[in-house]
């Protein structure tokens, strides 16, 4: 008789995408191109891009014999449009409302705030496009 227990299956850990290293901007060898994996991770993971410039062309070595004909600038990549800051604001509204709200929001698939807000531009007041977005439903 043994008091050996049954050996337990190896866990399979599940297939996590390549994460690129954050320790640093030219940290860990990678050198100056170490931005684009971790730009390209963060889109990846539907973070907006902080930058709304691109980089600046590295100069290219040129012969004095030979002039390049003028290329055209390519256009500014156009920039990102981003919601209004915020800052919370409370109201008393009476308990049917609230309740007629949750309802809406909850049928239309959006926040309460979408909600009020698009009420608010019918009654005139200036709402942006981006700020009728729910940002925490993309």
């Amino acid at each position: 008789m043994s008091t050996d227990s049954p050996a337990k299956p190896p866990l399979k850990s599940a297939a996590k995408p390549a994460r690129p290293p954050l320790g640093g901007i030219g940290i860990g060898g990678l050198g100056t191109d170490d931005i684009d994996p971790i730009r390209q991770y963060g889109l990846s993971k539907g973070f907006l891009p902080t930058e709304t410039e691109l980089p600046a062309p590295q100069p290219a070595i040129s012969q004095p014999a030979i002039q390049p004909a003028p290329q055209p600038q390519p256009a500014p990549a156009s920039a990102i449009v981003r919601p209004a800051p915020t800052r919370p604001w409370q109201a008393m509204l009476p308990d049917y409302l609230v309740e007629e709200l949750r309802q809406a929001a909850a049928r239309e698939g959006t926040a309460q705030k979408v909600i009020v807000l698009k009420a608010l531009r019918q009654a005139g007041f200036r709402i942006d496009d981006i700020d009728l977005q729910d940002l925490r439903r993309r």
